[in-house]
């Protein structure tokens, strides 16, 4: 069992990098500069997959269960997490035109953060004087990493930080619609 985890997860590391270091050689202005269509495509197979996922086995969806007779509070939730995925993809992707993969992969390690401090926000975690002090200290540290970055560009920095946090909402707000 503990064998099985490892192999899953390593597999999935390793699809993970290989998308993004795809992702990045795909955006360039001298080959396919649209991150637009190109989270148009990440959605739509996503979205194919799940969905054919689901019909061959529904068994692996038992919160689905849950929503019988709920199909429209459901989607009132599903839209808006969408819309943040979309938000997501796209501008990480666009990200990609600006900045090193290194350095977007560095500034992704923000997102405890940000998802902590939604989470805050929201009522679903507690901010005390320990959880503050570690997040000072890794924001510390964050700023001293980025500040090495020989080719700073602030425009693909802004799309970075705007992918992160549409992306931790998107998660704070799919945990806040299953609590």
């Amino acid at each position: 069992d503990v064998v099985k985890a490892v192999v899953l997860c390593s597999a999935y590391i390793a699809v993970s990098s290989a998308l993004i270091r795809f992702n990045k050689f795909l955006m360039h202005a001298d080959r396919f500069p649209f991150s637009m269509a190109l989270t148009s495509m990440h959605m739509l197979v996503s979205f194919s997959l799940c969905l054919l996922f689901y019909m061959v086995r529904p068994s692996a969806f038992p919160g689905m269960a849950n929503t019988e007779g709920k199909k429209v509070l459901v989607l009132t939730w599903f839209v808006p997490i969408g819309v943040l995925f979309a938000i997501a993809l796209y501008a990480s992707n666009q990200a990609y035109l600006y900045c090193a993969v290194t350095f977007l992969q560095f500034m992704k390690e923000g997102n405890m953060i940000i998802a902590f401090l939604l989470s805050c926000a929201v009522g679903l975690q507690v901010l005390n004087r320990v959880r503050a002090a570690v997040i000072l200290w890794i924001m510390a540290g964050s700023c001293m990493a980025v500040s090495g970055e020989i080719k700073f560009v602030l425009v693909g920095f802004a799309f970075q930080l705007v992918s992160q946090l549409a992306e931790c909402s998107r998660a704070v707000m799919g945990e806040f619609v299953l609590s």
